[in-house]
């Protein structure tokens, strides 16, 4: 499985409309092949930042969500407004229970 996690930030007056485009991904991305979760939530206003998390079952599925006409629309149109190296990919090989 792969999860991405971490901070989007982009300039606070912007920070809604980034949080609000990425919220907008978030049905159609669910009904993806391998996609396991896909959230993202208004963090800070003052500092211009969303929290991203997304799990996938594997590379693949992740290549073909970010391969989406709309995802590539939406990054595009954001390129130079927002900074995603605060959002870290993982490869999760022990998933269990919360109280394991």
């Amino acid at each position: 499985m792969i999860v991405l996690a971490g901070h989007l930030k982009t300039s606070p007056d912007l920070v809604e409309e980034l949080a609000d485009a990425l919220r907008s991904l978030v049905e159609p991305t669910l009904q993806e092949d391998g996609c396991l979760g896909y959230h993202f939530a208004l963090d800070s206003r003052e500092d211009g930042t969303v929290l991203a998390y997304e799990r996938w079952r594997d590379e693949d599925a992740l290549a073909g969500h970010l391969a989406q006409p709309t995802v590539q629309a939406l990054l595009g149109g954001w390129a130079d407004r927002i900074d995603t190296t605060g959002v870290r990919k993982f490869d999760a090989t022990n998933e269990r229970s919360f109280a394991d």
